[in-house]
């Protein structure tokens, strides 16, 4: 059993670091500029490099805008690495209502954390039984447009049926792919990272209504999903949401779009083990409405932040049990 045990600390350990390391520099064009020039310099397939250049400029540049690849996703997203990534927090997914195959629908999650694990191995794998908990449901993570036009990074992330979080591609999925195809949006985004904070949830989307009026043009019913525990991985310094480095940090996010985040985990670089419990609550029915008003805007998106507070509400204790946890909305 000791030997089992250390074997699996192991691979969940090792998982988890190839998370992190792909996930950080595939986006900044490292992952792909380093492994295309060594392939192309050192090795006899730079025809293949060339070939794929060609291929990524010329034919697939829109892909992730019109739903991604269908091809070998559920192979992909089944993926044994994934467990073991799951396992090391661990994550769980939390179903508490039934979903409609035959309809389309927008997750929202909360909130952004520092990296999103919750959202990208719950939604964007298999690893927590998303199919099984809800059959028929296709989910569509929905990512910046950076990170899909990335170099073999954003092959790895279409594989996993990701997608171009405009809206022209979410639109797409939701009134062209068919019945299930859903899109599950983080909807803070990164501007979230600076109030990252143990035991704290900053939402910052009080005036962020583009996804509820995506919902009215789309018919679509929006699902709220809160993930207990995402923003606990890693320790932040600057201290809470009214703190001056946080106000200061706030300030600076606001003129150049990027904030300041010191963080550190196990070994300076990985998260701790700390559970993340991602509970999907019930679908807000929405009726399609092709020109919504500002009030029935307003109203939808009064009645979602109901919804996310009273989630949060009817499961703290369960999955986030600490007096110094609160949610704060903005």
């Amino acid at each position: 059993m000791t030997v089992l045990w250390l074997l699996n600390y192991v691979l969940q350990t090792t998982s988890v670091a190839v998370l992190y390391v792909v996930g950080f520099t595939g986006p900044t064009f490292v992952l792909g500029a380093v492994t295309l020039y060594q392939l192309f310099r050192y090795t006899p397939l730079w025809p293949f490099v060339i070939l794929y250049l060609s291929w990524v400029f010329l034919i697939d540049w829109k892909t992730p805008e019109r739903g991604g690849r269908d091809l070998l996703r559920n192979f992909a997203r089944r993926l044994a690495i994934f467990k073991y990534m799951k396992d090391y927090y661990p994550i769980t997914l939390m179903k508490t209502s039934e979903l409609d195959p035959q309809k389309n629908y927008i997750f929202g999650y909360h909130p952004h954390g520092f990296f999103t694990e919750g959202a990208s191995i719950g939604f964007g794998t298999d690893a927590c039984g998303f199919g099984e908990k809800f059959p028929g449901i296709i989910p569509h993570l929905a990512v910046h447009s950076v990170l899909v036009k990335a170099w073999l990074y954003r092959d790895l992330l279409m594989s996993l049926g990701i997608v171009d979080a405009t809206l022209d591609s979410l639109k797409y999925v939701l009134t062209q792919m068919g019945a299930g195809h859903s899109i599950v949006l983080v909807v803070g985004g990164a501007a979230e990272v600076n109030n990252c904070r143990p035991d704290s949830y900053v939402l910052l989307f009080s005036r962020r209504k583009g996804f509820i009026k995506l919902a009215l043009e789309t018919g679509c019913d929006l699902v709220p999903v809160f993930a207990f525990g995402q923003n606990n991985l890693f320790p932040l310094v600057g201290g809470g949401y009214n703190s001056r480095f946080s106000r200061f940090n706030r300030w600076l996010y606001s003129k150049t779009r990027a904030g300041c985040v010191c963080c550190w985990g196990l070994s300076w670089c990985l998260p701790k083990r700390s559970p993340i419990v991602v509970v999907v609550g019930s679908p807000i029915p929405v009726e399609k409405v092709e020109n919504p008003t500002q009030d029935t805007i307003d109203k939808l998106h009064s009645r979602y932040i109901e919804d996310i507070k009273e989630l949060y509400k009817k499961y703290v204790k369960a999955y986030h049990p600490t007096d110094k946890s609160e949610l704060l909305i903005v």
